[in-house]
């Protein structure tokens, strides 16, 4: 009788578990830290609450949005090279 994939989760499963409940940690802990530390920004903006997070996530959202019209600029046919 073979058991249940929950009940016998695989190793590299419970790595990814484990690596997830750091970085969680890790995004909880530079929360808080950014209510007691300041920050000495260029411009104001620079000073906000989370602006290191916010301009992060908005540039990722950028790189992959200038990839997806990259790969429809410039993608092959799939037997390109079949020719």
């Amino acid at each position: 009788m073979t058991k249940s994939h929950k009940n016998n989760p695989s190793s590299l499963s419970v790595l990814g578990h484990k690596f997830t409940l750091v970085l969680v940690a890790i995004g909880v802990l530079l929360v808080v830290l950014e209510m007691f530390i300041h920050r000495h920004g260029v411009n104001a903006v620079e000073e906000s609450f989370l602006f290191p997070a916010i301009y992060g996530f908005v540039a990722f959202l950028f790189i992959v949005q200038v990839g997806k019209w990259l790969r429809l600029l410039i993608m092959r046919r799939e037997d390109y090279y079949d020719e």
